[in-house]
């Protein structure tokens, strides 16, 4: 008896016998994977970008009222723009670490990864800030709490994304889709 498929979702009936079960064409395990870890990443640089601002602002009211407090003794400092620049600059570049999370491909690795991107990025963070106060001598409370602003921005925003995208599969391994289609394998209970 031959077999007569219809659209996907909807079985239909051969000549001589009952209804054909509703057929599941499978997505391609790399176009979810990539299309998923591409919008990690495009949305990890857009927090890149807005974390960098979100220091830049914060450095340069910091600077600006050390400037102020300053002015009034007669002392001479550098320009505001300039620390808060360099701490823009930090933020940007640390904060790319923040986009290797989108390089792995197995779902039961990408919270880890995420997590260790994090921590990374933290440590990293917080060694150029010692570096940029005590070898560079620039002002230590604009270059660390603008410092700090940024990468817990950055932070708050990874997490999540990341809640977002482990959900997204978790719903896809519940909803019953071909788990090996979407490079997701079922979790295991303890």
């Amino acid at each position: 008896m031959p077999l007569y498929l219809g659209p996907v979702g909807r079985p239909t009936s051969g000549p001589d016998g009952p209804a054909v079960p509703e057929v599941r064409i499978p997505v391609s395990a790399v176009a979810v994977s990539q299309s998923v870890r591409s919008l990690f990443a495009a949305a990890m640089l857009a927090a890149i970008v807005l974390a960098s601002a979100f220091a830049f602002v914060v450095a340069t009211r910091l600077e600006e009222t050390a400037a102020a407090r300053l002015a009034e003794s007669g002392s001479e400092i550098a320009p505001a723009d300039s620390v808060a620049v360099l701490v823009a600059m930090l933020v940007a570049s640390v904060s790319l670490v923040g986009l290797l999370p989108a390089l792995v491909t197995r779902a039961e690795r990408f919270g880890l990864a995420v997590l260790g991107s994090s921590i990374g990025r933290m440590m990293l963070g917080m060694f150029a800030a010692l570096i940029l106060t005590q070898v560079g001598d620039a002002p230590s409370r604009p270059v660390w709490l603008g410092t700090v602003a940024g990468l817990g921005l950055i932070l708050v925003i990874e997490s999540i994304l990341a809640i977002a995208v482990l959900s997204y599969l978790e719903r896809l391994k519940s909803a019953g889709r071909d788990v090996a289609a979407v490079g997701v394998e079922p979790s295991q209970a303890c």
